[in-house]
C-alpha cells in the first residue's frame, strides 16, 4: 500500500489495490461530491497531548501535515491559537494557497454536542461546555464540523482501515486518556446524551483498595505514567531509571521521571520488572472492561489504537485479547475480533477531514 504520509494514499489506490470492497459508496465518492477538484479541507486530531492536522485533497489524499504540542495547561486561548496555527502550518506544508481551504474538521478528547458543536467536558485540556465549532468559525472564517475525537477516528478506520466493511465496531484509543467511539450498523452512534462509548469513564474500582478508579486511571498514558512513578523508588535495578536520565541528558525531559509511550515501550520490550507489571495490569483491566462491554454489546469488532497502545504494539493487544477472551459472556462473544489501528495517529486527521468534507 502506498505510504500515508507521501501525499500518494487516496480512494484510488485503495481500489486499484483490491481493499475497498468494504469502503462505502459515500466514503469512496464523497471528497468528489463535496469538494471542488481544487479546494482543500483540514481533519484536526486535538489530544491532550498533540494537535496534529492532515489536509486532504479532493481525493483524499493527505497532501500536507503538522503536529504541534496542545500545552494544554496554558488555557484554552492558547490551545485555540495552537490548533488554528497548526492548520495554517499544514497548508504551507502542502504549498497552497490560504484561500484554497475550504473547511476544518476537529475531533476533540470529550463527548460533544454535535448540533451545538460544543465540547461538553474535556478533562485533558481542562474544558467545559467550550462553543469549540463557534470559536473556530471565527477564526478560519469557514465551516468546521466538530465530533469526538474517538468517533471521527473510527470513522476514519471504518473507510480506510482495520474497521473497514464492518458495520458494529467498538474503539477505544488508549493515549494521554481513554476515549471510546461506537459505530452500529455503519453509523456513528452517539446516544442523546452525546457521550456514547466512554469507556474511559467506566468505573473498575468503586471504593476500599485501591480506591474509586476508571479505566482511565489505569489504563491510560498518564494512569500508567503516574504508577510507575510511584513504584519506581522501590526498583532501583529497573531500566526506567536509565531512559529518564538519558532523556534530561539529551534536553528532552528532566530527572523528576517525564515518561513518554515510547520509553515505555522500550521498558516493556526489554522485560523491565516495574513495567511488565503496570503495563501487564492495564492492559488486563481493559481486556476486563471491553469483555463487560461487548457482553452488553453482543458488536463483533474492538478497534484498539491511541498513542500508547500503538507504541506498546502488538505483545500489549495480545495481552489485552487474551483477558477479553477469558472474561467476556456469553462464549460465543469470544468470536469478537480484538484488532489494532491499521491508520494509527492519521485515524482522527483522516476521519475528521472526511467529516468535514461529508458537510
Amino acid at each position: 500500500m502506498p505510504d500515508i504520509l507521501d501525499g500518494k494514499f487516496s480512494f484510488a489506490h485503495c481500489e486499484a489495490l483490491k481493499v475497498a470492497e468494504g469502503f462505502s459508496a459515500e466514503a469512496r465518492t464523497m471528497a468528489t461530491m463535496k469538494i471542488a477538484k481544487d479546494k482543500l479541507v483540514a481533519g484536526v486530531d486535538l489530544g491532550g497531548t498533540n494537535i496534529s492536522v492532515g489536509i486532504l485533497d479532493c481525493n483524499g489524499a493527505l497532501v500536507g501535515r503538522c503536529k504541534r504540542k496542545t500545552k494544554a495547561s496554558e488555557g484554552r486561548d492558547v490551545v485555540v491559537r495552537r490548533l488554528v496555527d497548526a492548520v495554517w502550518r499544514a497548508m504551507a506544508d502542502a504549498k497552497r494557497d490560504p484561500s484554497d481551504l475550504v473547511g476544518v474538521g476537529v475531533g476533540a478528547p470529550s463527548a460533544v454536542d454535535v448540533a451545538k458543536g460544543v465540547v461538553i467536558k474535556a478533562g485533558n485540556l481542562g474544558w467545559e461546555n467550550v462553543p469549540l465549532r463557534e470559536i473556530l468559525e471565527k477564526e478560519f472564517r469557514l465551516p468546521v464540523a466538530l465530533d469526538n475525537d474517538v468517533n471521527v477516528a473510527i470513522w476514519g478506520e471504518a473507510q480506510l482501515g482495520a474497521a473497514r466493511g464492518r458495520k458494529n465496531v467498538l474503539a477505544v484509543w488508549v493515549g494521554t486518556g481513554v476515549g471510546g467511539g461506537l459505530l452500529l450498523d455503519g453509523k456513528l452512534w452517539r446516544g442523546p446524551f452525546h457521550t456514547a462509548g466512554e469507556i474511559g469513564h467506566v468505573i473498575l474500582f468503586p471504593g476500599g483498595q485501591p480506591g474509586f478508579m476508571t479505566v482511565e486511571d489505569i489504563c491510560s498514558r498518564t494512569g500508567v505514567v503516574n504508577a510507575l512513578k510511584r513504584l519506581l523508588p522501590m526498583y532501583p535495578d529497573s531500566v526506567l531509571h536509565t531512559l529518564i536520565r538519558e532523556r534530561a541528558e539529551e534536553g528532552k525531559g528532566d530527572e523528576e521521571g517525564n515518561l513518554s509511550s515510547t520509553m515505555i515501550a522500550k521498558a516493556y520490550e526489554r522485560g523491565d520488572e516495574l513495567t511488565l507489571k503496570v503495563v501487564d495490569q492495564s492492559a488486563d483491566l481493559l481486556g476486563l472492561a471491553l469483555a463487560n462491554l461487548v457482553t452488553v454489546l453482543a458488536i463483533d469488532t474492538v478497534v484498539i489504537g491511541g498513542g500508547l497502545a500503538e507504541a506498546l504494539g502488538k505483545a500489549y493487544l495480545s495481552r489485552v485479547r487474551k483477558q477479553f477472551e477469558r472474561t467476556v459472556f456469553p462464549s460465543v462473544c469470544r468470536a469478537c475480533e480484538v484488532i489494532g489501528s491499521d491508520l494509527n495517529d492519521l485515524a482522527g486527521v483522516l476521519g475528521a477531514g472526511m467529516l468535514i468534507a461529508a458537510s
